[in-house]
């Protein structure tokens, strides 16, 4: 499957791989690939450590994303690029809504596709949405900074953002 995205997709540059532009396939194949990854990351009401990083299409469209930006990717940490694999997933589940439901919602671009605030505020918009970004469970109650995994700490700036409101 990474060979065939590669060839319709990746081959058109950074903006091809931005929700909004993937075709109704793509977009159903990626939001297969979102749930299972989120699935294995978040489980409501409990915590988890993560178990993986995501389908390598997942990491494939981060890495690309991050390059046209950055002209970096294959430089971060697993823990930064876990993150950013999260909210590209949360990005394709909140496409998929939009399709689905026809909720307005501004469309993200190559500058702010991986900026948890636009995640957050598309779960003040969305009250469903938005309980599910509160019910993802945030690991130990009190673990101190150092100790924190990249999880606990997506996790803990989505709700504070969510509880601001």
């Amino acid at each position: 499957m990474l060979s065939r995205f590669s060839n319709e997709v990746l081959s058109n540059g950074a903006s091809a791989v931005l929700p909004q532009n993937l075709s109704d396939f793509w977009i159903k194949t990626l939001q297969k690939l979102c749930d299972d990854f989120l699935d294995s990351n978040f489980t409501i009401d409990q915590c988890t450590q993560p178990l993986d990083m995501g389908d390598p299409v997942l990491v494939s469209c981060v890495h690309e994303v991050l390059h046209a930006m950055h002209g970096v990717g294959s430089g971060l940490s697993a823990e930064e690029m876990a993150e950013r694999v999260t909210i590209y997933a949360l990005s394709i589940t909140m496409e998929t809504i939009r399709r689905e439901s026809g909720i307005k919602m501004p469309t993200p671009t190559l500058q702010n596709l991986l900026s948890i605030d636009r995640i957050v505020q598309f779960g003040k918009i969305n009250p469903d949405f938005g309980r599910f970004l509160k019910r993802a469970c945030i690991a130990p109650e009190s673990p101190s900074p150092a100790e924190e995994t990249w999880l606990q700490r997506l996790k803990k700036k989505i709700l504070s953002h969510i509880t601001e409101s």
